[in-house]
């Protein structure tokens, strides 16, 4: 089987992060998606998130219902420590399915990161590197071998950042305007 891992701090889990698991499913011919939520991000610098993790795995689980393929939410990640690496994950998945074939799906920003993480090398050897691009020109480094995976020019604006910083202004106006706010 062809296994996809999709991880990140998903705060929120959009409408682009959903469009990634589509994407991967259909130009990588995968068999199955399991999406990790993760509670530490090493770049991010406000370390600051919009929702805990149970309410990340409550937000996409919401989103996976409409998926007609095997999509599955992994949580190892819940309880982890900033000691807890990409590393630690991709050796965890391949005891998880040691014959099978394992895919990590990683966005430009993380692939622009991706030679200061902890043993990258290491990665590479459980894993086939796949990264979804949004049209801005990745660059590819002959040293990280990728599979790229096409979101096409309109996604070009849509980040995790650009999600929450939209989301946070929408919910400050409706705070200014006396609403209530539901999540």
């Amino acid at each position: 089987m062809k296994i996809g891992i999709f991880g990140g701090t998903l705060d929120p889990f959009s409408v682009g992060h959903a469009a990634v698991v589509q994407n991967a499913f259909e130009q990588l011919n995968l068999d199955k998606i399991y999406i990790v939520p993760t509670t530490v991000n090493y770049y991010r610098k406000d370390k600051r998130y919009l929702f805990t993790f149970d309410e990340k795995v409550r937000i996409i689980q919401d989103f996976i219902t409409s998926f007609d393929k095997p999509v599955e939410i992994d949580t190892v990640e819940k309880d982890k420590d900033g000691s807890w690496r990409t590393i630690d994950l991709v050796q965890y998945f391949e005891k998880k399915h040691p014959d099978d074939e394992l895919f990590l799906i990683i966005g430009e920003d993380s692939y622009r990161e991706f030679k200061t993480w902890t043993r990258w090398q290491d990665i590479l050897t459980y894993v086939n590197l796949c990264v979804a691009g949004r049209g801005l020109g990745l660059g590819e480094d002959p040293e990280v071998p990728i599979l790229r995976i096409n979101m096409g020019n309109k996604f070009e604006e849509c980040s995790a950042t650009n999600t929450r910083n939209r989301l946070i202004e929408e919910l400050i106006e409706e705070m200014n305007k006396g609403g209530a706010i539901q999540l």
